[in-house]
């Protein structure tokens, strides 16, 4: 007697283990993508804290007046005063929302120790 064909036993085998590998791979891929994503957040974050700490060691006699107020007690920069001194671009995307940044952003200036750090919270 000739055999031509997988017996169902084989065909399970064979379809359960095509199934693992899928789950594998799927699961792969979205931590992939979920870890490209914090990135794409950390690396948002930094360019508005480096745009604030910049605009804050500016030349602009009214920004030194600034500077020294944040040096006593904090201050805040909005992404509408960075854009508009070219700290950053116009068309800057939020990839947590996908949408253009408002203008609205702000980023703390705090000196401690008189060390300058510039944090902007993430919402």
């Amino acid at each position: 007697m000739k055999k031509n064909g997988f017996t169902l036993i084989e065909l399970i085998a064979t379809i359960g283990l095509m199934v693992l590998m899928g789950f594998i791979v799927v699961n792969n891929l979205s931590s992939i993508f979920s870890q490209r994503e914090d990135e794409d957040i950390a690396d948002f974050k930094q360019m508005l804290e480096d745009a604030a700490c910049t605009y804050i060691e500016l030349s602009d006699p009214s920004i030194k007046q600034k500077k020294e107020t944040c040096k006593k007690s904090g201050c805040n920069v909005s992404t509408n005063v960075l854009i508009s001194n070219g700290l950053l671009g116009e068309d800057l995307k939020n990839p947590m929302t996908g949408k253009k940044i408002t203008g609205s952003e702000l980023i703390q200036i705090r000196y401690v120790n008189l060390e300058k750090t510039c944090i902007y919270e993430v919402e």
